[in-house]
C-alpha cells in the first residue's frame, strides 16, 4: 500500500470514528434547555472562554427550575475544570458537550464528551439547549470527493451530486421547445426555427443549472454526462457551461430523469475505477457471488472470528451501521456463565432457563474484528448502507462477512 493510499485510509477511519461520535451525542435529550455544546476555535484565548462561562453561571443561578438549574451549574463546573488542564486550544480547536444523560427524570448523571476535530474549527460558540449543537462538525464528516452527474435528453435533464457513496438529486430541467411537429398555421421553416430557438434556450438553461450546482462545491472531482442518443454530444459540444467544470466523461443511458441517473452509477466503473461507490459495488458482488458459490467468503460473527484467527481473512467487510456487541454475563437464577451477541442496543440478553442475568462484559466487536484483522495483515472495507448493495450486505448478511485467502 502507498503512502497516499495509507493516508486516505487513515483520513477515512478518522471520518467514521467522527460519524459515529457525532450519532451517539445526537442520541441524547435533556429534560430542559440544560445540554451545553462549546466550540473553540485555534489560538482563542482559554481565559476569555472561562470568564464567559463564569458569566454564564452566575445567569443560570436565576433558573426558576431547580432540576434544570442545578443541571446547567453543574454542567458548567464540568466544563471549568476541564479547560484548567488547557492553557491553549489544541491544534484544530475543540467541541465539548456537557449535560445530565440520565434518562430517570429524578436522577443526575452529567457527563463531559469532546472532540478535536480533524480540520480547525471556524467559530467560537457557546449554546444551552436541549440537545447538542452538532452542525458545525458535520463538515469534517464529508467525504473527500463530489461528483456531478447529468443526465439529458431532448426535452428534460436532471442533475444529481454523488457525494462518497451518497446520491441526491439537485435540479430539474425541461424544455419548452415546441415539438418537431406541427398542425399548420405556419410555415414549416418558420416553425422549425422556433424549435430550433426553444432547443437553445433549453441548453442555456442546462448549462445555467450546472454552473448553479456543480461549480462552486467543495471537493467536486468532475461531471458525468449521460443521456440517449446524440443529444449529450451537442450539448457538450456548445459550451453551454462554465469552462471550469471538468467533464470526466460521457455514456449512453435510456432516460433522463431520476432512473438516468442511475443508469449512469451503473456504467461508471471505467470513469471513476476508484470512486467509492463503484468499488463497493463490485466488492459486495465478489463477496455474494463466492458465498453463493461456495467460494472463498463467509459470513457470520462466529464464522468470521475463526477465520480471521486461522489468518484466512484477505479482506474483511463490515457495514457501516454494523451494531454488534459481544456480552458476557451470569444468571442470577441458575448461576451458569455464557457469551452472547447482540445486534442493537435495545437487544436483550436472557439466559436460556429464562432468568436474568447481570452483565460482566460488554465488547464492541466492531472495534475487535477491525484490530484483529490489521493484526493478521488482513484488510477492512468499510460497507455504506446508502447504496443497494450496502444494504442488501446489512440485512442479508448481519453487515459482517469475508473474502478469504484459501
Amino acid at each position: 500500500m502507498s503512502q497516499d493510499e495509507k493516508a486516505d485510509k487513515l483520513l477515512e477511519a478518522n471520518r467514521r470514528e467522527l460519524k459515529k461520535k457525532i450519532a451517539e451525542l445526537a442520541k441524547i435529550r435533556g429534560s430542559g434547555t440544560e445540554l451545553i455544546s462549546l466550540y473553540i476555535p485555534p489560538k482563542y484565548p482559554i481565559g476569555d472562554v472561562s470568564g464567559r462561562l463564569r458569566a454564564e453561571y452566575s445567569q443560570a443561578s436565576n433558573i426558576k427550575s431547580k432540576q434544570t438549574r442545578n443541571n446547567v451549574l453543574g454542567a458548567l463546573e464540568r466544563i471549568l475544570n476541564f479547560l484548567k488542564h488547557f492553557n491553549q486550544p489544541p491544534e484544530h480547536g475543540i467541541a465539548i458537550f456537557t449535560g445530565n444523560i440520565s434518562k430517570n427524570p429524578g436522577e443526575s448523571d452529567i457527563k463531559l464528551f469532546y472532540i478535536i476535530p480533524p480540520d480547525p474549527i471556524g467559530i467560537q460558540l457557546y449554546r444551552c439547549d436541549s440537545s447538542f449543537f452538532l452542525e458545525p462538525l458535520l463538515v469534517f464528516t464529508k467525504p473527500k470527493e463530489v461528483y456531478g452527474i447529468l443526465a439529458i435528453d431532448g426535452s428534460d435533464a436532471t442533475l444529481a451530486l454523488l457525494e462518497g457513496k451518497n446520491v441526491r438529486i439537485v435540479d430539474h430541467v425541461h424544455s419548452t421547445a415546441p415539438s418537431k411537429t406541427h398542425k399548420g398555421g405556419q410555415s414549416a421553416a418558420r416553425y422549425q426555427r422556433l424549435v430550433e430557438i426553444g432547443k437553445e434556450e433549453y441548453y442555456k438553461r442546462v448549462g445555467e443549472a450546472m454552473d448553479r450546482e456543480f461549480l462552486n462545491v467543495e471537493n467536486m472531482k468532475g461531471v458525468i454526462v449521460g443521456g440517449p442518443g446524440p443529444i449529450k454530444d451537442y450539448f457538450l459540444a456548445g459550451g453551454y457551461f462554465n469552462y471550469q467544470i471538468k467533464i470526466l466523461g460521457k455514456v449512453d443511458t435510456g432516460y433522463s430523469d431520476e432512473n438516468g441517473i442511475y443508469e449512469i452509477m451503473q456504467k461508471l466503473e471505467e470513469i471513476l475505477a476508484n470512486q467509492e461507490a463503484v468499488k463497493e459495488k463490485k466488492l459486495v458482488q465478489m463477496f455474494i457471488e463466492n458465498v453463493v458459490k461456495g467460494g472463498l467468503a463467509t459470513y457470520g460473527i462466529k464464522e468470521v472470528l475463526d477465520a480471521l484467527n486461522a489468518k484466512r481473512v484477505n479482506t474483511l467487510l463490515l457495514s457501516e451501521d454494523l451494531y454488534l456487541h459481544r456480552i458476557k454475563y451470569k444468571c442470577q437464577k441458575c448461576g451458569k456463565e455464557g457469551e452472547a451477541y447482540i445486534y442493537s442496543e435495545e437487544q436483550q440478553v436472557q439466559c436460556e432457563c429464562g432468568g436474568q442475568v447481570s452483565i460482566l462484559e460488554d465488547t464492541d466487536m466492531v472495534e475487535e474484528l477491525e484490530n484483529l484483522a490489521e493484526s493478521t495483515g488482513a484488510k477492512v472495507e468499510f460497507i455504506s448502507t446508502e447504496t443497494p448493495e450496502g444494504g442488501q450486505f446489512l440485512s442479508g448478511f448481519y453487515g459482517i462477512g469475508a473474502l478469504l485467502r484459501y
